[in-house]
């Protein structure tokens, strides 16, 4: 049965060739990633331990995120990943990172405004067509649970600037 995701229908809108290349032949390159997403995943992963960690009633510090942050970073880190500007560092991204988290940290912290359900939580949503069963798949970064019944997803962004409502309105993978 056919799946799709945010990042197979951009890929396939980017250049159906690529599409087909990936994910219908599978074709296996060397895949570059860049800097962007290499800092996303980091910030994504320190607020993962951030509250899988709560779950077990564990908070951790501003202190140990951020060792947690850097550790994950270094242990990460590749001359393979692309810096695109070239006039920004690696260690510029790094402290946009941190940035990220402090800002963060300080903003939400004791962290009990809800319960969290769960981090990066599958979503499959069923799509009939035509006799077929087709999939929009996707991962919620973090679910909570309000007073008054009420549930909120958390999509973490890392992006330097903040998006506009009009995008946002229209973002197929927050709309997911």
């Amino acid at each position: 049965m056919p799946s799709y995701s945010h990042s197979r229908l951009s890929t396939f809108e980017q250049c159906n060739l690529k599409f087909k290349f990936k994910y219908v032949d599978k074709v296996e390159t060397e895949a570059e990633e860049g800097v962007e997403a290499f800092l996303g995943k980091k910030v994504h992963e320190t607020l993962e331990k951030l509250y899988s960690d709560l779950k077990f009633e564990k908070l951790n510090t501003l202190k140990e995120l951020l060792a947690f942050f850097k550790d994950e970073w270094k242990k990460n880190w590749s001359e393979n990943i692309i810096i695109v500007r070239e006039y920004i560092t690696e260690e510029n991204y790094f402290n946009m990172g941190e940035r990220f988290i402090i800002g963060y940290y300080n903003r939400y912290k004791p962290f009990n405004q809800a319960t969290v359900i769960g981090t990066e939580l599958p979503v499959r949503i069923k799509l009939d067509g035509e006799g077929k069963d087709y999939h929009l798949t996707g991962y919620i970064d973090r679910l909570d649970f309000r007073e008054g019944g009420v549930y909120e997803v958390h999509d973490y962004k890392t992006n330097a600037n903040l998006p506009l409502q009009q995008y946002l309105d229209e973002d197929r993978q927050l709309a997911l």
